[in-house]
């Protein structure tokens, strides 16, 4: 085989990915053989894919790829599942009169590797589709001279202007021990100070080739953040604070400038992953924007397009095979074809209570808490893969944009007729908005695109606010209107003269997806979380979607999902072994579920150096690119070439080890 593609090489969340598995397989696996299913034939049944999101969409474009046959069926009228881009109807601003409800930005790190592969891959460059010339930089931080920001406790300044001391009067909610220490350490390093160990032992993991600090990471991992600054936490001596855990006055005060309300209650292992997913580096904690740092992307247009792109090429390619409006109200073993099929199917999904669709496998990406609503009595669930179903949590976020008249962050004065002159990044503020994020997309820099992400909030403060979203729509109006006109010093009647258009959207009450993202409680990446990387229905029913992934709330996490169960088919069904060498070959292997100490191959040559894009159709300022084959230097954090000559990988033994170890009546 020439070059092999390894996705999440030198990736934490990879190799937190790995280590879980490797874990459930110690305590679990009673028998080392590999499980074989039997399904219907593939020349009778296709591949059933159940949502239309990234991930559904994604396994659409594997098994196009490899010639299996599939359909596609999706509840909404639209594809795309949280790719969701809301454009408004009045045209001012346009044809940037949108924002992105859904994914907005995207990291070029190495964690989001499998998604940058995807902005390359040839199908959707080519005919017309073209995704990767949707791609634009995104201003993730401020413009420095244009910074946005920092409102607390009535006190408003700019991130470049912070004064010294304690601009925000956080004396005054720090009452259970003395607050000039910590106030002098500052909210940053003291929370940088919390995640560092961890993120620095997850990376030196990485570098050695150990698992030593995911051992500790997962030492706490029965934590919540809020749980561990309070027992076990002790501050570094640099910091110069009391030797002890922190007060709970202090972790209230941490997490209002560091995330959102709640957010510390959830597990400390998604605090840390989500750290290392934002940039975290050991030099400069949460890192800017700036070489060497994080470059962010947006698609110009939206975000939608990604789903979009897919979708085009997918009916292109098949037109009968995405099939919209039909919401699954059952999966199970068919069992009851009463002869009206000639070769009876396996797994039959009735959609809407009436249709009926058979497979010979089904890969569903539907959110866990819609899980929870359809039929699952046939599909032999394991009872741990029923409880996690119950059990995985979701996060609740809330978007509200507004279309203004004119981008008066950037272009107006305030009542003391001092310039605004805020482009892209975005305001933090303990109001019941939480973040207001600033285009980044259109001609910022002159003010031309004016709608604006008035609010992005997450966990109880989008609980809250959600509360008015369709019932009390002019109550939500009026409070976001008089929130953006304190923090900005402008009066509401300029606000509402600016005003043209709202459009909130609360992820928790879409009946389609009952939650915004996977954001796990203490101990959930454990035997729960395991438990859904296995099939169901006897090996035919595969479980994909960002949260059976440990890249939660990134569309990287939705496509890696996908990549595993299309290899979950193709290693435990004999039908499929056939397609396992150019699905290697095609779509890689992902760090996650290989191994290196588990088989040895003959070497693997190093792959061919890519061909550069034309530099005439392709701009220079977007990420370089990768080929099927070998993953370039996006940046100098990402796409290392791989020296694959002593190169070692594991044809899916983590994954079928999973399998076994659930499923034990598989192994025969």
């Amino acid at each position: 085989m020439p070059g092999l593609s390894i996705f999440g090489e030198n990736d934490v969340l990879a190799h937190h990915g790995k280590q879980l598995t490797k874990r459930f397989l110690l305590s679990h696996l009673k028998n080392n053989e590999p499980p074989k299913v039997t399904s219907a034939p593939l020349e009778n049944y296709p591949v059933g894919i159940l949502g239309a999101g990234a991930s559904g969409l994604y396994t659409a474009l594997i098994l196009d790829d490899l010639g299996i046959p599939y359909k596609i069926i999706e509840a909404r009228d639209r594809v795309g599942g949280r790719l969701f881009t809301h454009t408004f109807p009045d045209t001012t601003g346009a044809p940037y009169n949108y924002y992105d409800v859904g994914a907005m930005r995207f990291p070029e790190i190495s964690p989001m590797s499998r998604l940058f592969h995807l902005f390359d891959y040839p199908p959707l460059n080519s005919s017309g589709i073209d995704l990767k010339k949707k791609l634009k930089r995104n201003h993730f931080y401020s413009v420095p001279e244009h910074a946005a920001l920092l409102s607390y406790n009535g006190v408003t300044v700019k991130q470049n202007s912070i004064p010294a001391g304690d601009p925000f009067r956080s004396a005054a909610v720090i009452k259970d021990v003395d607050s000039q220490s910590y106030l002098l350490a500052g909210a940053e390093a003291i929370v940088d100070d919390v995640i560092r160990s961890f993120a620095e032992g997850l990376l030196s993991d990485i570098k050695n080739g150990t698992t030593t600090g995911w051992e500790f990471m997962m030492k706490y991992n029965h934590l919540s953040t809020r749980a561990y600054m309070s027992t076990d936490y002790r501050p570094s001596a640099k910091l110069r604070l009391p030797y002890g855990p922190l007060s709970n006055d202090v972790i209230n005060w941490l997490e209002t400038f560091d995330k959102s309300t709640g957010w510390y209650d959830r597990s400390l292992s998604e605090t840390v992953l989500e750290a290392v997913a934002f940039g975290w580096s050991p030099t400069t904690g949460m890192i800017e924007s700036t070489e060497p740092g994080t470059k962010w992307w947006l698609l110009d247009g939206g975000a939608y397009q990604i789903g979009d792109c897919m979708a085009t090429y997918i009916r292109s390619s098949k037109p009968e095979s995405i099939v919209l409006n039909k919401r699954v109200t059952s999966i199970g073993l068919d069992d009851d074809s009463d002869g009206k099929l000639a070769t009876p199917a396996p797994v039959k999904v009735v959609t809407d209570g009436v249709d009926q669709h058979f497979f010979c496998h089904v890969i569903s990406s539907i959110p866990l808490p819609v899980m929870r609503t359809i039929d699952l009595r046939k599909a032999k669930l394991h009872p741990m893969q029923s409880n996690a179903l119950r059990q995985l949590t979701y996060g609740e976020a809330v978007k509200i944009g507004m279309q203004f008249r004119t981008a008066w962050w950037t272009m107006a004065f305030d009542k003391d007729r001092k310039p605004i002159n805020i482009i892209g990044g975005q305001t933090y503020t303990d109001s019941p908005l939480r973040t207001i994020v600033y285009p980044s997309h259109g001609d910022v820099m002159d003010g031309k695109t004016t709608t604006l992400i008035a609010s992005y909030c997450w966990t109880e403060d989008a609980e809250k606010l959600g509360a008015l979203i369709g019932s009390c729509d002019q109550v939500l109006v009026d409070l976001v209107i008089r929130e953006l006109s304190n923090i900005h010093n402008v009066t509401v009647d300029f606000l509402r003269n600016q005003l043209i258009d709202t459009f909130a959207w609360d992820w928790s009450r879409d009946p389609c997806t009952m939650g915004a993202f996977a954001f796990f409680g203490p101990g959930k990446f454990e035997n729960a979380y395991q438990s859904l990387n296995t099939p169901a229905a006897d090996g035919l029913l595969h479980f994909a979607g960002e949260a059976i992934s440990v890249r939660h709330a990134w569309v990287e996490g939705a496509l890696t999902s996908a990549w595993r169960a299309v290899y979950e088919i193709i290693l435990t069904d004999p039908a499929f072994e056939r397609y396992q060498g150019t699905f290697l070959e095609h779509w890689g292997m992902d760090a996650e579920w290989r191994d290196e100490k588990a088989f040895a191959s003959d070497p693997v040559p190093l792959p061919n150096p890519e061909t550069p894009h034309d530099p005439q159709t392709v701009s220079q300022d977007l990420p370089s690119p990768s080929s099927p084959l070998s993953l370039s230097s996006h940046a100098s954090s990402m796409h290392e070439t791989l020296d694959m000559r002593n190169f070692n990988f594991l044809r899916g033994n983590l994954l079928l080890g999973n399998i076994a170890a659930m499923h034990p009546e598989l192994c025969k």
